[in-house]
């Protein structure tokens, strides 16, 4: 084998290797539930499972006594995070932790591209989805509700959303099927601001 053979293999290698070292890290997701309810803790899983098939990774989760400032940490982190789902008290502009502390919009940062608010009104104003930064964007959305939802029929919304629908179609599109299979007329106010065709997928 001459040296010009040898020199090129070389040199596609060396390319290869530079190609792979430098492959964009995925993008990675968070959920927090309130682990007041055994509803939360079954909303937290089905999220787990939706944000991972999204392609988030790793997709982590914190259950149970969550606080103002584990998840603070995480809406001020600087690394690939990108999708957040709450499980938890709130309401209009605001969502609290375990022990009641709230956060507000004043409070939060950050260019984000799927966050769901699982909390009463939580999308009675877009005042958290602007504070997301998920307003006005092309791939970028914020899920929540307008009105008071029971946990029961979060619970049975959240696993027809996640398990069923997300990954199928839009986020707009998997919330209005998953809202369908919810008895009862009103039981299920969802509402999402911003991107009416991004399909949640991981960058």
């Amino acid at each position: 084998m001459n040296k010009k053979i040898i020199s090129c293999i070389l040199l596609v290698i060396i390319m290869l290797v530079t190609l792979t070292s430098t492959a964009h890290a995925s993008a990675s997701a968070k959920v927090f539930a309130n682990g007041k309810s055994g509803y939360y803790n079954n909303c937290c899983a089905y999220a787990v499972d939706g944000l991972s098939r999204l392609g988030y990774s790793p997709c982590t989760s914190s259950m149970g006594a969550i606080t103002r400032d584990s998840m603070l940490e995480w809406i001020n982190n600087t690394g690939n995070g990108y999708a957040m789902y709450v499980h938890t008290f709130g309401g209009s502009g605001y969502f609290n932790d375990y022990y009641g502390y709230s956060i507000n919009s004043s409070m939060i940062s950050g260019n984000w591209d799927f966050v769901y608010i699982d909390s009463a009104y939580s999308a009675a104003t877009s005042a958290l989805a602007d504070a997301f930064h998920t307003t006005g964007y092309s791939n970028r959305c914020f899920l929540g509700w307008s009105k008071s939802v029971t946990t029961g029929d979060s619970d049975t919304f959240n696993y027809y959303f996640w398990l069923t629908y997300v990954g199928t179609s839009s986020i707009r599109n998997a919330a209005i099927d998953a809202a369908s299979r919810v008895p009862g007329s009103g039981t299920t106010p969802i509402k999402l601001y911003g991107s009416t065709t991004y399909t949640g997928t991981a960058r």
